[in-house]
């Protein structure tokens, strides 16, 4: 995989308007994200800024950068009950595939943007590297493109009730409604299982989070974790690689900093360059990554194609190096014993 594939472009708005944005990177013309089947967009609402309700074809994660939300979840299944949660900034949804939800802003005029980024996975989806989105209401809805009397019949209304029910919503995705909704009320008790706060997640050694099943039962049924990540100003995290064949969507939330990755040939890297916040980058299976923060520090958001993935540091405490025999080590690096000895506590 060329350096150019893992460097993801930039992501593309595919709407926007004054109720927010939605901005996607498209696996269509990012070779590294078709070919891990992963996919990444980044959502933005605006004070009484409405996503009509959907469902998609991928199982995703949704990661609160800013602002405060109002979300509901149908799940799959016939009488199954809603459930509707508070996000704030931190907080982790996760989402599986065929569920209908939609997500509120319900500040008044003059609050807070909501910013959530969503990551997926894309192997079962209509197209690889892309989350694709079907939409219930609305100019893109799919009720829409059906036959109003077939569908008045199957709805128990007229043709002309049927016409009013199915295509008097203008908008495509967004809307900015005109006053707060009524009767919209967030249960604590749903969040359980559903949504977790990256607060209540133990940071690793390296000041890495991951967000597994065993903080957040949905995941279990995806198959992914989510990793969250915050350097300070100068820190440097890796060198790394993800033992069981997990590839990674890395996205830049905040700051900036280099970023290199390395795959088999040595000299062959695949990435050497400066991210900075909006970037999206892959980190190909088994491959080797070292990030280090620029002055103002960075924060990172993954999704880690692994239920439960084991990190393999390469030098420090607790690292490949550290693990092996001594000598072993010394006699493939060429080094001094006491070099060696340092590779392995430091």
């Amino acid at each position: 995989m060329a350096a150019t594939d893992v460097f993801v472009k930039a992501g593309k708005p595919l709407v926007e308007n004054e109720a927010g944005s939605y901005l996607a990177w498209s696996g269509k013309d990012q070779p590294a994200v078709a070919g891990e089947k992963l996919g990444c967009g980044l959502l933005v609402l605006k004070p009484l800024g409405f996503v009509l309700p959907h469902y998609a074809d991928s199982g995703k994660f949704g990661y609160v950068l800013g602002g405060s939300a109002v979300i509901g979840v149908l799940p799959v299944g016939v009488d199954a009950r809603e459930r509707v949660v508070r996000l704030e900034a931190g907080d982790v949804i996760a989402v599986r595939a065929g569920e209908v939800t939609w997500w509120y802003n319900d500040a008044d005029n003059g609050g807070e943007d909501v910013t959530i980024v969503f990551e997926g996975d894309t192997a079962g989806a209509v197209s690889p590297g892309d989350i694709s989105y079907f939409i219930l209401a609305g100019g893109m809805g799919v009720l829409g493109g059906l036959d109003a009397g077939l569908l008045a019949t199957a709805s128990g209304l007229t043709p002309e009730q049927a016409a009013t029910a199915f295509r008097s919503q203008p908008a495509a995705l967004l809307t900015k409604l005109s006053r707060k909704l009524d009767g919209v009320r967030p249960r604590e008790h749903d969040r359980h299982g559903l949504v977790v706060n990256a607060a209540r997640v133990p940071a690793d050694s390296a000041g890495t989070k991951t967000v597994t099943a065993a903080h957040l039962s949905s995941l279990g049924q995806l198959g992914f974790s989510v990793g969250l990540s915050r350097l300070e100003a100068g820190a440097v995290r890796g060198p790394w690689a993800l033992r069981d064949a997990a590839a990674q969507a890395v996205y830049v939330a905040r700051g900036s900093g280099r970023v290199q990755i390395a795959g088999a040939g040595g000299a062959s890297t695949q990435l050497d360059g400066k991210v900075a916040a909006g970037k999206l980058l892959v980190v190909p299976r088994y491959a080797g990554a070292l990030v280090a923060a620029d002055a103002g520090g960075m924060e990172m958001v993954s999704l880690i194609k692994s239920p439960r993935p084991e990190v393999e540091h390469f030098a420090g405490k607790g690292s490949v190096l550290g693990g092996q025999t001594p000598a072993i080590v010394q006699a493939a690096l060429n080094v001094s014993p006491e070099l060696v000895e340092q590779l392995g506590t430091k």
